[in-house]
């Protein structure tokens, strides 16, 4: 008897279940679909605030790291390098790097860039721009690349054979909060 008893109380589960099941699939697609509504644009909010970011801060430390490297023309000494990234220009959403390195040399700007010229930078830092920094601290760079920050030049008064080296590269990602 415990057998029929026990079937048969397998045969009403087993009804239960198929009469609940499209139910259950149904409540597995609106699930999923609320999932994909609310996942994607977190995901993509956390990659446009922290991935790309971070990303392209990796870059530009690359870039940077080829600027403390490389070989240095005879009386000239690295003073300090420096990057950023972001919209250099202001003019539209874009993400560009731009990183170079302070230089203190006792050759004129045509001599530093012959040198240069002969003896590149690494591929990462190809095609810099060389400009001397001027007498008065306040003028230091053209206009359009006050975003450059060198900490050494805040406390010094001679500016005399110092040059800035420097170039703009592209940025890996354009979803980079910093460029909108």
């Amino acid at each position: 008897m415990k057998n029929r008893a026990g079937t048969s109380e397998m045969i009403e589960a087993d009804k239960n279940r198929k009469e609940t099941m499209p139910m259950s699939r149904i409540n597995k697609s609106l699930l999923t679909v609320a999932i994909f509504i609310l996942v994607i644009p977190v995901l993509y909010l956390g990659g446009f605030l922290f991935i790309c970011p971070w990303i392209n801060n990796a870059k530009a430390e690359r870039i940077e790291k080829a600027y403390q490297t490389f070989q240095l023309p005879p009386q000239t000494e690295l003073v300090e390098t420096t990057h950023f990234c972001g919209n250099t220009t202001g003019t539209g959403n874009h993400v560009e790097i731009w990183s170079g390195a302070l230089l203190k040399s006792e050759l004129s700007k045509e001599e530093l860039a012959n040198w240069l010229a002969k003896n590149p930078l690494p591929r990462e830092a190809s095609n810099p721009i060389l400009w001397q920094v001027g007498e008065q601290l306040d003028a230091r760079y053209p206009e359009s690349l006050s975003f450059i920050q060198f900490k050494h030049l805040e406390d010094f008064f001679d500016s005399e054979g110092h040059y800035i080296v420097g170039g703009y590269y592209d940025a890996v990602t354009q979803n980079d909060i910093r460029g909108h």
